[in-house]
Order: C-alpha cells, then structure tokens, then sequence
C-alpha cells in the first residue's frame, strides 16, 4: 500500500506552527535593564546584558557591583514599588560621536530620599559612551523604592539610547548638541 506524500509537509507545518506558538509565550529575557531589583533576592541576580554588549561585570551580581552600599532588602514583604526616574540630564553623547547610536545600561543606586547615590555602566554597546551615559542619571531625581510602604535603598537599571541627530528640513529633530532618549 502506498502511502500519502502530504503527511510530512503537513506534520512540518504543524510542528512550526507549535514552535511559533511557544515562542509567542516564552517570557521576555530577563536582562538587567528590566530586572526590578527592588524584589527580596534580587541584589543576589547576575549582571545580565544582551549578546554583544560591552560588560564590564560580566559574572557579577547587582549586590557586587554596590557591595556594602546597598544594605539587604527584608525577606519578606507584603507590597513593594521599585524605585522611578523623576527627572533627568540631557541625553550629549561624547564629543566626535554625535552621529554615532548607542545604547548603555546604567545602574543607579537610589538612596532612600530619591538621590542618587553611585551609577555603574553595567551594559553598553559602546563603552565610549559609558561616561556619558552616566552623567545623564549623576544629578537625576528619583522616586525611591518602596517596601511595605517605607522608602528603601535600591537599584534601578536604566537604558540610555544614544541616537544620531537628524539633521534637514521637517520638525521634530533633535535641535540640541546631541540626541538621545532615557528608555
């Protein structure tokens, strides 16, 4: 007896379509720009950064890179509010990389009172703008992390996108020295 040619092309779609479907609902990677370190334990979880990145802590965790700055976290909470970003500086790349995009992963930590007290690059795609990126945050306001309704310490990733400025007609354009954005 012969056997029908469309079974495997059918089975191929439906494995694809499986494998689509999977894919779809897989959680999104947990990089360090979206880590909310202001869970119990999460001072404890490594560095994370996307494939390519310039990592200055690879192998390290958030804890480590702060050390003794960042006091523990209670164990145990009933609610909690990761810490926010007020207000920042104006996003300048470095002098001769205007036309150049980038983006760098600053950590801050985020005293209790919504300053900041030390900025770590911990993620970029170029480390020439690491300096840079982190002037944006060193006079930045903060709203601090909450737990149980009482400001604590915490950290906060945040990405800092270096873009190029368009230059020519139209509105909309970067009209300052630099362009960029706080993500």
């Amino acid at each position: 007896m012969r056997k029908p040619r469309f079974l495997l092309p059918t089975a191929l779609a439906g494995l694809a379509a499986v494998a689509a479907t999977a894919q779809a609902q897989s959680p999104a990677p947990r990089w360090s720009s979206n880590t909310d370190y202001s869970t119990p334990g999460a001072r404890d979880l490594p560095v994370t950064c996307r494939r390519g990145d310039v990592q200055p802590f690879e192998g390290k965790t958030m804890g480590e890179v702060f050390g003794g700055a960042w006091p523990q976290a209670p164990a145990a909470t009933a609610s909690h509010t990761p810490p926010k970003v007020i207000s920042s500086g104006k996003v300048i790349p470095p002098r001769g990389l205007e036309g150049k995009p980038a983006t760098v992963v600053v950590a801050v930590l985020v005293g209790a009172d919504g300053k900041p007290l030390a900025a770590e690059a911990v993620c970029m795609s170029d480390g020439a703008f690491a300096i840079a990126a982190k002037r944006v945050l060193r006079n930045a306001s903060f709203e601090p992390a909450t737990i149980d309704g009482k400001p604590v310490t915490s950290v906060l990733a945040v990405p800092i996108s270096f873009r190029p400025i368009r230059r020519g007609g139209g509105s909309g354009g970067d009209s300052g020295s630099g362009g960029g954005s706080q993500e």
